[in-house]
Formats: C-alpha cells, structure tokens, sequence
C-alpha cells in the first residue's frame, strides 16, 4: 500500500523542509518523493533536516511541472486547507488511507503546495479529490507537519489491516508453494491508465466538444475537470482509454471530413487522402 503513494511538493520555498517531509516519510514507510520547481533546493540543508533519510534524498526527482511529477500515477490528490469551488469530493486523511488501500492497483500522488500560499488553483485542477486536514480554527500547517499527519494515517490504515504481514505469506504450512499474492498477472493493456495516459484523451475530448460549439455555454475550466474526473475515479485501463481516444478521434474525423464516407475503412480513408 505504501509502496503506492508519492508525496509531491510543489515549489517548496526552505530546504529544510523537504528534509522534513523526507524523515516523516521514511518514518511511516513511504519512499517515493518528488519536489516540483523548487526555487533554490540546498540539498545539505535538507540532510540536516533528514538524519538517517539519505537513500530518500538521494532517490528524490525534481521536475519542472505538477504534471510530470504525476504522469505515471493513476489518481492525484490536493492537500489544501482552502475551499476550492471546483466540486472535488473532500477527504480527510484517514478517509483518504482507506480509498487507497481499496483501490490496491493504482498509484496515487499526493500534491503539497508552498508554505506561503499553498497549491494554485492550476494545481488543484489536476486532482481527482482534495485532501483536508481537520483543525478547529487556525488551518495553517508546516509543510512538512501536513506531510507528517498524511503519511502517519497512511502507515496505521496499512498496519491496522495487516497488510505489511500479510504480503506473499505462504499458504499450506511449511511445505506450501502458493502465496497470496498474485500468480496471474494482467496484460500491459489491462492495467489502470496513468495520468499521463488519461490526459490526452481529456485535451482530445475538448478539442471535439471546442468543434461543435460547445464552450459557448459552458466554461472550459469546468468540462476538464468533469472530464479527467470522470476519468480518474472510474478506474478506466490504458485498453479503455486508447478506445475512448480512437471514437473521439473518429468522431473528430467525421466532423472535418463532411464529404466523406464516414463507413470507410482506415485504410480506404487513407486511398482517398
């Protein structure tokens, strides 16, 4: 379960802090960080911050977007203590340790913004969920305290549930060759689709509502969101979302080619090009 879930802190303004994310992580069992476009990132304060965390820090990515810290996961969540009126559900961290155990075939990536303002609201438009942590006035967490609180009610759902015991335990005693873990492997295609997969096929699904007309009476801001909200909670596999991408391209096609046969093979559509 852990092994799932990426903590992304983006544009993170003190050093210091992303070596306290890193020591909160490997205390609670999560290795996967990723720091996006960080002003000015010293690592040795960020070591001194982080005693004993230096396979973390050394396996820590920086990349220059919130999307390409994301692309191979399947779900993103906020953290923001703001309200956002872009209609993703609220979960609080527990609430939020228990959808990814459930859903143990996809990664997730967890978004932290800076410690002055938090996560844009570009920022946010990415996740499926918002990620809020319960305080009774003053919502105003350390970054790496918020990162902390997360990665502890991440590590007591999986504990609580045994998982970390129970993973490939051999069945049938002593003697036993079968495992709980899994002997059958789904194909490539079979698999739940990352981000970096979903995206796309969203851009091309406004491009094919822009076609028609309708951004005229609804904003585009709000059909993405819809869009790759739909897309991320429903679970759908790299084989769905190639076939979404192939009707909305056909459709597409049709739209721009009125002349043509639109029953044509592909490869009677490319004799006639």
């Amino acid at each position: 379960m852990l092994e799932r879930v990426r903590i992304v802190l983006v544009q993170p303004q003190h050093p210091g802090n992303v070596g306290a994310a890193a020591r909160a992580m490997v205390n609670m069992g999560l290795s996967d960080l990723v720091v996006v476009d960080p002003p000015a990132l010293d690592m040795e304060s960020a070591r001194w911050m982080a005693p004993g965390c230096e396979s973390l820090l050394a396996s820590l990515r920086i990349v220059s977007t919130v999307r390409e810290a994301i692309a191979d996961c399947h779900v993103c969540v906020a953290s923001t203590a703001r309200h956002r009126r872009r209609g993703q559900p609220v979960l609080d961290p527990p609430a939020l340790a228990t959808r990814i155990r459930e859903q143990d075939d996809r990664r997730f990536a967890l978004l932290f913004g800076r410690e002055d303002f938090g996560l844009s609201n570009d920022d946010v438009m990415h996740a499926e969920a918002i990620l809020r942590i319960p305080t009774p006035e003053h919502a105003s967490l350390n970054l790496a305290q918020a990162v902390l609180l997360v990665s502890h009610a991440l590590f007591e759902e999986a504990r609580h549930h045994g998982l970390k015991v129970a993973t490939g335990r051999t069945l049938g005693g002593s003697r036993g060759t079968n495992t709980t873990a899994s002997k059958s492997k789904p194909g490539k295609r079979d698999r739940p689709a990352e981000l970096e997969r979903i995206q796309p096929a969203v851009d091309e699904i406004l491009q094919l509502l822009d076609t028609v007309g309708y951004f005229r009476a609804t904003p585009e801001e709000k059909v993405r969101l819809s869009a790759s909200h739909a897309l991320q909670a429903g679970g759908f596999s790299v084989r769905h979302v190639e076939a979404l991408r192939g009707m909305v391209n056909r459709v597409r096609w049709a739209l721009e080619h009125p002349d043509a046969d639109w029953r044509a093979t592909s490869s009677e559509r490319r004799e006639e090009s």
